[in-house]
């Protein structure tokens, strides 16, 4: 008996007038893993995971989780299903502290024990390694808290499933690793996640298998550990990709004038002005250091 994915997309389509975002994608999500979902700038990966997180409704194709086929009309459904996604644009609320926006929303007593509810939260990062204050003011907060908060907002309402659009798009390269370990930790919790994202070296780095968009179509699914920065690369943009510059040196290069400058201290600075007959763009000045130039 084959294991029952977390989520399987099968032939989604989603059209926005005759813009066609995403085109017959199936995909599937294990239980327990890091899939990246990788593309160029508009190849459709926020518009598929925004069909899982009840923004969008797709026109065409089948929603399954956990083995049943679901229908998402907003995201209080997907929550109710175990989804959460962490946008890039945070949606929290400056003057309160991060407790209260984890709750905010959720249905509870007349009379709130905020204290309780900080125990919570405080218990829930401590499981996964995050660094927060539940009762810190939001605009205290860096970016990267900022982002704990949302991230530890789903996780309060059950989610088993995180979905997180280009999350370190914002993070310095310490809070990226910081980031990184978390989400380990949530993995090996038995969690879902999804990373959408266009970096090479953070999906190599971080996740289980690599799902490939390309024009709002679905390419394939790889295993990381048996993927290169070329290959990812060439299933991106449809054609192998070569960022080496060979440029052919100018013929004929004449020396012309010579242009010497003395500047202070005890070392000269000689400029040589080269004019090529290939134009402007072949011209150039070099410059030697030292009288014996």
């Amino acid at each position: 008996m084959e294991p029952v994915n977390a989520i399987e997309l099968l032939g989604v389509t989603k059209r926005f007038g005759e813009v066609v975002a995403n085109d017959n994608v199936n995909l599937t999500v294990r239980k327990g893993e890091i899939l990246s979902i990788l593309g160029e700038n508009g190849s459709g990966k926020t518009t598929l995971m925004n069909m899982l997180s009840g923004i969008y409704f797709p026109d065409e194709g089948e929603i399954r989780v956990n083995g049943k086929t679901v229908t998402i009309r907003s995201p209080k459904d997907s929550i109710e299903l175990g989804i959460g996604m962490i946008h890039q644009h945070f949606k929290l609320i400056n003057i309160l502290t991060a407790a209260e926006n984890i709750i905010l929303g959720l249905p509870g007593k007349e009379r709130l024990n905020l204290k309780q509810v900080e125990k919570e939260v405080k218990e829930l990062t401590d499981r996964y390694g995050f660094d927060l204050n539940p009762s810190q003011k939001i605009y205290d907060m860096s970016v990267s808290q900022k982002q704990t908060v949302e991230i530890v907002k789903v996780l309060y309402r059950g989610a088993d499933i995180l979905i997180l659009d280009e999350p370190t798009a914002v993070l310095t390269p310490q809070e990226t690793e910081k980031l990184f370990a978390v989400l380990r930790n949530m993995r090996a919790a038995g969690k879902s996640i999804i990373i959408i994202t266009h970096k090479l070296n953070e999906v190599l780095e971080l996740s289980d298998r690599v799902a490939v968009l390309r024009k709002g179509k679905y390419i394939d699914t790889v295993e990381t550990k048996g993927a290169t920065v070329e290959s990812l690369t060439e299933m991106m943009v449809g054609e192998k990709v070569t960022l080496d510059i060979n440029r052919t040196e100018p013929e004929n290069a004449k020396k012309r004038k010579n242009l010497r400058y003395e500047g202070g201290g005890y070392q000269k600075t000689w400029y040589r002005l080269i004019l090529c007959p290939g134009g402007p763009s072949r011209n150039g000045i070099s410059r030697f250091h030292g009288s014996d130039r």
